[in-house]
């Protein structure tokens, strides 16, 4: 499975607007293996905390729950907070064939910002 940035920003943003205290266990209009697999990766990356649950053999994530964004999570979430300027860092980055890291992404919509 690939990552999906538009799912990564619906997640963020979910868990940005939640109550203190609330586990974002799932987003509207993303279905269960998106949101856990992504949501997974909000946690490799430091840009959430949370916990994920494996089960089987090969163990495969049945579920993520995440309850607080990081500093850095935090940074992204007001980067990508307007609409207008993630369309233009997808249109920019987040395409078939445009290689990037998410450091040199989230200095572009900073610059945006700005």
């Amino acid at each position: 499975m690939d990552r999906d940035m538009d799912a990564i920003r619906k997640i963020v943003l979910a868990v940005k607007t939640a109550e203190e205290g609330v586990e974002v266990s799932s987003v509207g209009g993303l279905n269960d293996l998106i949101f856990n697999y992504n949501a997974n990766l909000l946690i490799e990356a430091a840009l959430a905390e949370g916990r994920k649950l494996e089960s089987g053999y090969p163990p495969t994530i049945s579920q993520v729950d995440l309850w607080k964004l990081t500093w850095a999570g935090h940074d992204f979430a007001d980067a990508i907070k307007d609409e207008t300027i993630w369309n233009k860092a997808k249109e920019k980055f987040i395409k078939p064939g445009v290689s990037f890291t998410f450091p040199i992404l989230l200095e572009y919509l900073k610059s945006l910002i700005v």
